[in-house]
């Protein structure tokens, strides 16, 4: 019985969504409503001017923060190399006594041509053993340095420059 209640009621859903289609005939004699439309009028075109424009950008200037030696049951093992051929800088987090207060790790790639970028290791999230950050080197000599805040407070752990592997 209630099987029954509920086939009617989707019947009856059925026939009104059916029957609310359009109501009007379908002619196509009816013509269509035209609006006028604005005239264009020409864009101005830019005079070019001959006049160098000189742009001021500061140069980078690395921190003059010391390395500090983060208390004994924070430390954690972290390697910097530099693939020669691709110039790739890696920073691999290792882990070690200080893993379960490490909150973060930051690198700060200072390239060869003055530029500078930084990257912060899994997405900012705690990092776990074996998290890496590869950041794009220049055929120079690059520098980096690596920050690492472990519970709470911040602490400058490598201030290197990145040098390209040994000859193959």
């Amino acid at each position: 019985m209630k099987h029954v209640k509920i086939l009617i009621v989707c019947l009856a859903i059925l026939i009104f969504v059916l029957s609310s289609g359009c109501t009007t005939s379908s002619d196509t004699n009816i013509p269509a409503t035209t609006q006028a439309t604005p005239a264009k009028t020409p864009l101005p075109t830019p005079t070019p001017t001959t006049e160098p424009v000189t742009i001021a950008t500061p140069v980078p200037i690395p921190t003059t923060e010391l390395i500090q030696v983060m208390p004994s049951d924070q430390q954690v093992n972290i390697l910097l190399t530099k693939d020669r051929p691709t110039s790739e800088i890696h920073l691999q987090y290792q882990g070690g006594a200080g893993e379960r207060f490490t909150n973060k790790v930051l690198m700060r790639v200072y390239a060869s041509d003055g530029t500078y970028t930084e990257y912060v290791m899994s997405d900012g999230k705690k990092p776990l053993p074996g998290d890496e950050i590869i950041a794009p080197g220049t055929k120079g000599d690059d520098r980096c340095e690596v920050f690492v805040i472990s519970a709470g407070v911040r602490y400058k752990v490598m201030d290197e420059a990145a040098i390209g592997g040994g000859y193959y």
